[in-house]
């Protein structure tokens, strides 16, 4: 009767297969994609928290990755070598790394795979699952020989597979990735040939990414208003780029490892929402500190005011920021080495010229002993020469918005005059006897007739030190940070703040 009852079981089973609806294990589609770089490097591992999909771009084959499972990934001569315990493939175009949407059980083929029509070896194959190929899991049932067997779907086709073939796996409703970089992800991945080494992209929807951006370009605990500024901000200037760095040279990235709950809530009060401009988006900049003042675009950037119209100097009345004024010393040394001098030359001058509507500086101009220099060029390439040994600021100088103080070394040169002989400690300004009049020096570079013959100046009071006293931290164009935490403060929405800084917008979905 056992016997009999089994085969009873089987038959109704199998009677009510056609009736269910056939689900094939399905990739995620991202409707509204950004494309990321995260990780460069020539050897790297990749740990799954669920069920992934390997995509060979060589080939076109797929292969379904068990849950926590660790990927080694390695740039070869031929390509890159994907490579986990029982699996190892190379393909020169490389790979992708799929996120799998279903949140129903799989099954993964271990080896080619028959589906049958009943839950034993006699009955007919209606399908092979490749090595790696998942199917969905229906239910289990154990036949009169005690094998467990599986009911599964894969495509139009739904049958039975011997347990002991492929291994049950449950994906996780937040597939989730860690890189050893340290940092955890959404999303999928696409691994490429750069050079020697293997390149990351992480590529996932919108609003996810948004999440592991908010909370590390500002903190998820200033005020809500200021936090959706951001989000909208992000998202605007997302929205315009083609592939995003994880760093402050788009936007900084870090994945799902630094996501908050509140700036995820003011992402999703704000999903969709972007500035416009004439009705389209547009690229929303957005820095630390303007210092009081943000900065016009065509000041500052190789720009044009008819390009950017809404990137316009405003004022800041609120902005409270430990970069809102700031001082900073070099040394000669350091000055000669940023303009490419000998350390052991001798700075003689060093000057600004103003380019910026606010006073940003556009060229500095140096003297030395060793010739003469000027460099002209945005803001990047002006505080690029004024390094500051520390990365939390990317190690230079923090805007280009500054005044210049020049200390230098005392002149050794004496004076004969009616009262006596005097020292005089610059000559800048003195006013001399010549055999053509008085005049007024410019400067105490001077050529000087004496008793034993002609001696020069040069040399004389060179430079020993320069500080800059400066307002502001990064670029100075469109929102500053903290002055978006300043108006959210006062009272401000993150709409009518963003209206302020990007001059002439509009702020809606």
């Amino acid at each position: 009767m056992k016997k009999l009852f089994s085969l009873l079981a089987i038959f109704v089973i199998l009677l009510g297969s056609n009736t269910i609806p056939a689900h094939a294990v399905e990739v995620k589609a991202y409707p509204n994609k950004v494309n990321v770089s995260v990780h460069l490097a020539s050897s790297l591992t990749m740990t799954l928290n669920t069920s992934y999909q390997l995509f060979n771009r060589d080939t076109s084959k797929t292969h379904t990755i068990p849950s926590n499972t660790v990927l080694s990934v390695k740039k070869e001569t031929s390509g890159i070598t994907v490579s986990y315990i029982g699996f190892s493939e190379t393909a020169a175009k490389g790979f992708d790394v799929k996120e799998i949407i279903s949140t129903k059980q799989i099954v993964i083929a271990k080896a080619d795979t028959a589906i049958r029509r009943g839950a034993t070896t006699d009955y007919e194959a209606i399908k092979t699952l490749k090595t790696g190929e998942a199917a969905d899991y229906l239910s289990s049932f154990t036949n009169s020989s005690n094998e467990v067997w599986y009911r599964v779907t894969s495509g139009a086709s739904t049958g039975w597979v011997l347990a002991s073939t492929v291994s049950l796996d449950t994906t996780n409703a937040t597939p989730l990735t860690k890189l050893s970089n340290g940092l955890t992800y959404r999303g999928s991945f696409y691994l490429y040939p750069n050079g020697s080494q293997v390149q990351v992209i992480n590529y996932l929807d919108m609003e996810d990414y948004l999440k592991g951006v908010v909370p590390s370009e500002m903190p998820a605990s200033w005020p809500k208003e200021a936090v959706k500024a951001q989000a909208i901000a992000a998202r605007s200037y997302a929205s315009k780029m083609m592939t995003l760095t994880d760093s402050a040279a788009s936007q900084v990235y870090r994945g799902y490892t630094a996501e908050d709950s509140r700036s995820n809530a003011a992402i999703e009060e704000t999903k969709g929402v972007m500035v416009r401009y004439n009705g389209k988006p547009i690229q929303t900049f957005f820095h630390s500190t303007s210092g009081g003042r943000t900065a016009n675009v065509w000041d500052v950037w190789n720009s044009s005011k008819e390009s950017f119209p809404y990137l316009a100097s405003v004022s800041d009345p609120y902005e409270k920021s430990p970069y809102s004024t700031w001082t900073e010393t070099y040394s000669a040394a350091t000055i000669l080495k940023s303009f490419g001098f000998s350390e052991t030359a001798k700075l003689n001058e060093i000057t600004v010229t103003k380019k910026g509507v606010n006073g940003e500086i556009g060229s500095v101009t140096v003297k030395t002993s060793a010739g003469d220099k000027t460099v002209t060029g945005n803001e990047s390439v002006i505080r690029k020469l004024f390094p500051i040994q520390n990365s939390s600021v990317y190690g230079y100088l923090y805007s280009n918005w500054f005044t210049m103080n020049v200390a230098k070394k005392a002149i050794d040169i004496t004076a004969q005059t009616t009262s006596g002989t005097v020292s005089v400690p610059e000559l800048s300004g003195q006013t001399v006897q010549t055999a053509s009049g008085q005049i007024t020096l410019s400067d105490s570079n001077v050529s000087i007739q004496t008793a034993s013959g002609v001696i020069s100046t040069e040399g004389n009071g060179e430079v020993s030190s320069v500080t800059l006293n400066g307002k502001g931290w990064g670029h100075r164009i469109g929102m500053s940070q903290y002055g978006a935490k300043g108006f959210a403060e006062n009272g401000w929405t993150a709409e009518r703040i963003l209206m302020h800084y990007f001059t002439g917008t509009t702020v809606s979905r």
